[in-house]
């Protein structure tokens, strides 16, 4: 429905309007001041904890941080545990390497000592050897096969001697040593010869007691054949001293065995007394071959690449009934 104002009542419409609205405007903020008040005055209730909870919630809250703290510790100490074994490990390691190390310095060392040694000790030798070779003559270092010739005086001795006289010797050496050493070998081929005795007396001299004369008992003439013994030796030799620019002078001494070849005993027995004096009767023994032995000494000079040797030697064979002994002197060369 429309509303008709009319214009002369404008202006009282117009008053009333405005203060319709301020009527309404007041009540509303009265309305809303109040429920202000309302909502201030009303309490909002505030609920209290026991002491019970207060204090279990302190103690789980402590224990949780004790708990972590000796997690904490724990997990430290786990750590400086795995830190100190990794340390002793490196150190043992370090260790074991340097002992390592050492060792095979020290193996080291040794061995260039050693070789250094050696070294030096054949340099020495050949410096020695050299000093030896020029010292020996080329011709002198390689000898050591020699050969010789030498004769003299051969004398019987003791029951040898009593039928038997000083004769005459012949001797061919022959040997090998070396010019460095003193020790050599020898062999010789010798020929004695000895002459025959004429004696008297009652007892028959042992080296002529042969079958089927045995003895005689009365004083007997016993003209005595000479004697020859051939003889093949083989002896050692040593020498005590050597000189000379090739070394070939030397005093030496022999010593040997050998075997001895002795012809047959011959003599003429003629009693002197008795129911056959003047009979003259010849006997002949057996010859023999006998083992002996013999030794003596030398003395060498040097001349050129022979030496000259003074020599004698004792000679002793087992022969029947008795020994025979006898002692050459004899003068020879050798050459080497």
């Amino acid at each position: 429905m429309r509303t008709l104002i009319c214009p002369s009542t404008r202006p009282l419409a117009v008053l009333a309007l405005a203060t319709l609205f301020s009527v309404t405007g007041a009540i509303t903020a009265s309305a809303q001041d109040t429920t202000k008040r309302a909502t201030s005055q009303q309490r909002i209730p505030v609920q209290k904890e026991s002491a019970g909870e207060v204090a279990r919630r302190d103690s789980v809250a402590r224990d949780s941080i004790a708990r972590a703290d000796s997690i904490a510790r724990i997990e430290a100490a786990r750590r400086d545990s795995i830190a100190r074994i990794e340390a002793a490990r490196r150190d043992s390691i370090a260790r074991i390497e340097a002992a390592r190390a050492d060792s095979v310095a020290r193996v080291e060392a040794a061995r260039r000592d050693s070789i250094a040694r050696a070294e030096e000790e054949a340099r020495a030798a050949a410096a020695a050897a050299a000093a030896a070779a020029a010292a020996i003559p080329a011709w002198a270092s390689r000898r050591s096969f020699y050969f010789g010739l030498a004769g003299g005086w051969s004398s019987p001795t003791g029951d040898y001697g009593d039928p038997y006289k000083s004769g005459w010797n012949i001797t061919v050496p022959f040997g090998w040593q070396k010019a460095v050493s003193r020790w050599g070998v020898r062999g010789d081929i010798a020929y004695d010869s000895h002459g025959g005795k004429s004696i008297t007396q009652s007892v028959v001299p042992p080296i002529l007691e042969v079958t089927p004369f045995e003895g005689a008992a009365v004083s007997t003439n016993f003209d005595v054949d000479n004697s020859s013994v051939w003889s093949g030796n083989l002896d050692f030799t040593v020498d005590l001293a050597q000189w000379g620019a090739n070394r070939l002078g030397a005093l030496y001494l022999i010593g040997g065995g050998g075997v001895h070849f002795f012809d047959k005993p011959s003599f003429n027995v003629t009693p002197q007394t008795g129911a056959g004096a003047g009979i003259t009767t010849s006997y002949e023994g057996d010859s023999q071959t006998k083992f002996g032995l013999n030794g003596g000494a030398g003395l060498a000079f040097g001349i050129g690449r022979a030496a000259m040797f003074l020599e004698s030697r004792y000679f002793t064979a087992y022969t029947d009934n008795t020994n025979a002994d006898w002692i050459p002197i004899i003068i020879g060369f050798k050459w080497h």
